[in-house]
């Protein structure tokens, strides 16, 4: 079942843990000369899982049409883990990490439903924006409410591996 159907059938802030945002097969276009999926189709995967997260936590393009506000990311981090192949099914789980007045912390687990291994990750930060002003403001506090109960819900279920890293070089 994806997300928006779970959302729809209950409660955001009933939901503890991941929450399936999107799914998909790997087209063969999407396969460069290394024969593994390119790495900007993760981007598009990821982008089209934290679209349709928003949506469904009620910031996506309604909230944006009768409010005059939205979220914009400033900073995302992605790992991949783990080749993926031409055809391959691919899932997206989704977490809201942490929320403030302003801002969103976003992770995204891009899983490979054919061996059960994550492929990637990805770590967004959000900004909630006036758009007619292009600045930062304040959610409404009933948003802000909303999903600070849900990201509290999400945590009881622990945080996923990866939440912070860094790139790291050592030298020896």
């Amino acid at each position: 079942m994806l997300m928006t159907d779970r959302l729809q059938s209950r409660p955001a802030d009933a939901v503890s843990g991941a929450v399936r945002t999107f799914e998909c097969d790997v087209d063969a276009t999407w396969i460069d000369i290394n024969d593994h999926m390119n790495a900007q189709y993760y981007g598009i995967v990821v982008y089209r899982a934290h679209a349709a997260f928003a949506d469904a936590l009620g910031l996506g393009d309604g909230y944006v049409r009768a409010t005059g506000f939205g979220k914009v990311v400033v900073q995302t981090a992605m790992t991949y883990e783990r080749e993926v192949r031409n055809g391959a099914r691919l899932a997206v789980d989704s977490w809201l990490l942490d929320v403030d007045t302003k801002r969103l912390h976003f992770f995204h687990e891009v899983r490979n439903l054919d061996d059960g291994t994550r492929a990637a990750a990805s770590e967004q930060l959000d900004l909630h924006v006036d758009l007619k002003t292009r600045r930062t403001t304040p959610m409404p506090t009933e948003i802000l409410t909303r999903l600070t109960r849900f990201a509290a819900e999400q945590a009881k279920a622990g945080r996923p591996d990866g939440v912070g890293r860094t790139i790291r070089f050592p030298r020896s």
